[in-house]
């Protein structure tokens, strides 16, 4: 399967119980297929990619090591005459407000590529250890494939340009006695093209060029060895976090995980937190033993809901606001103690005049609640939101209604990533993609959501159990001449179907 500009393909190999994924991450990515087969893996996995990669600002209490002074303050890279003019020449087309004109781009030379590159290459024991964090095991290797004699090994891909061949980032998991292979088992690689286009109005932090532009060019400035190094670092690490979007690509975006038993969390998370924030010492809530816990991806979302509401977002677009309307049929809302400042959560019904405590609403509304407060509060277009089985606690109809709430986020800038056992948001998904082949206007004359994606933007891949080698192997599934999804949910209401018409005709003759 050839990649698609701007997706990102990620090759995983017995990781878990995952035998083999190849998988192409779209606006709308959907992972289906038994229980056990990986999904929720292979969810976490991209979710501890995105965190190490990623950043958001709102949240520096928060562990994200995307940045590019993680990678440079260790290394200490030695920067010579010719990279250093290599840089200087990078930002000159760069006006004095650190933004470059309009329409311009501006192109990495290879001396600056290859340093770019030593910066991340070599960097495998903190993206290990931030993908041990999300997954609450320690030490990694129990993360590799049980009947597997091989290393697990996680490779993303992508093409910078239309035209450009993939840039790959590969990590090798080595195991050695159940632990992790320090002398080069673990590999983290990262090629950097030279040919990197910028576009204009990065959001970049352009501190360091801002400094540069007052200062002049670097030769001419009379500094102390160490002052001068200082500026070359934070020059690097300018263009560094220039870069790293057009390199990483969507791995690069904030990410946000709801995990399947964020309805019990919700209820109880006041307990958990006061039991277990307190001999915390870093973000996966370790004991002193560095016993996990809580696993990275529980942990991460109890802090998030500590914050939640008091940490500003940009976006004042509430985009939870139609989960309430078209499902919740109540709007759900946060109190805070005046003492410790804790959340509350509650709801009200429509034409309530009191809140409801959320423990005492429906399944339904305390399952949706956090996906309504991350989507007012945290989640904003240009994110990543990763939901495991939305459909829990679901009447089927209210499935389909948010199915089609899920495929309005990605219009509205938001990539989705869902685990799911369900048909309904299967078959949902499949009208959502078919829709797209009409007009705006055609689609209002239909019943239902005009909401539509088209086959581009969604990708769904199927989670198959195999015998040899025991574990899993995910394929991409296309909808098929019947306008579905082919997931096997047809042949289990097939079996059921036909245990029904043996059990009517073995009454029959004995009637």
């Amino acid at each position: 399967m050839d990649i698609e500009h701007g997706h990102l393909k990620l090759d995983v190999t017995d990781f878990g119980p995952i035998v083999e994924a190849k998988i192409d991450l779209r606006p709308l990515t959907v992972f289906v297929g038994p229980s056990n087969t990986g999904k929720s893996y292979l969810a976490v996995l991209i979710y501890a990619l995105h965190r190490f990669f990623g950043r958001d600002r709102r949240f520096p209490q928060q562990r994200y090591r995307g940045d590019f002074p993680f990678y440079w303050r260790r290394g200490k890279p030695e920067i010579s005459g010719d990279s250093l003019d290599a840089l200087l020449d990078l930002v000159r087309p760069l006006e004095n407000d650190g933004k470059l004109s309009k329409n311009s781009s501006i192109v990495l030379p290879l001396q600056v590529a290859e340093i770019l590159r030593s910066g991340l290459d070599g960097n495998a024991d903190a993206l290990v250890g931030e993908i041990s964090r999300c997954f609450g095991v320690d030490p990694i290797d129990s993360l590799t494939r049980r009947d597997s004699t091989s290393k697990a090994r996680v490779v993303a891909r992508r093409r910078v340009t239309p035209d450009s061949e993939p840039v790959e980032h590969v990590l090798t998991l080595a195991r050695r006695s159940n632990v992790l292979d320090p002398m080069g088992g673990s590999k983290f690689q990262a090629e950097i093209p030279a040919n990197v286009p910028i576009p204009a109005n990065s959001e970049a932090d352009y501190s360091a060029i801002r400094l540069l532009a007052h200062l002049g060019e670097l030769k001419e400035i009379t500094m102390d060895p160490t002052q001068a190094k200082f500026v070359v670092l934070e020059l690097l690490e300018s263009v560094g976090s220039m870069i790293l979007p057009s390199i990483l690509g969507p791995i690069h975006l904030p990410a946000y995980y709801l995990p399947a038993d964020r309805t019990g969390i919700m209820h109880a998370h006041n307990v958990v937190i006061s039991a277990l924030i307190a001999s915390s010492s870093f973000a996966g809530l370790r004991s002193a033993t560095r016993t996990p816990m809580l696993s990275g991806v529980l942990a991460d979302f109890l802090e998030q809901l500590i914050e939640i509401g008091a940490v500003r977002r940009k976006s004042k677009v509430d985009l939870g606001k139609d989960i309430e309307k078209y499902i919740l049929g109540g709007s759900v809302g946060i109190q805070r103690e005046s003492q410790n400042d804790y959340p509350h959560f509650v709801y009200r019904p429509n034409k309530w005049q009191d809140d409801l405590a959320l423990a005492n609403a429906s399944s339904m509304v305390s399952e949706l609640a956090p996906v309504v407060l991350y989507l007012r509060h945290i989640v904003e277009p240009g994110n990543v939101l990763i939901v495991e089985e939305p459909e829990s606690h679901l009447h089927p109809a209210m499935q389909v209604a948010f199915t089609r709430q899920l495929s309005a986020l990605v219009n509205a800038g938001i990539r989705v990533i869902v685990t799911t056992h369900s048909e309904w948001l299967l078959e949902e998904l499949a009208n959502i993609v078919r829709r797209s082949k009409l007009s705006e206007s055609e689609r209002r004359k239909i019943s239902g959501s005009n909401v539509a994606l088209n086959a581009t933007q969604v990708g769904a891949w199927l989670f198959e159990p195999k015998k040899r080698p025991k574990g899993s192997v995910i394929r991409e599934i296309h909808l098929d001449d019947s306008g579905l999804y082919p997931s096997g949910y047809d042949e289990i209401a097939a079996a059921l179907h036909n245990d029904w018409a043996e059990l009517s005709s073995r009454i029959e003759i004995r009637s």
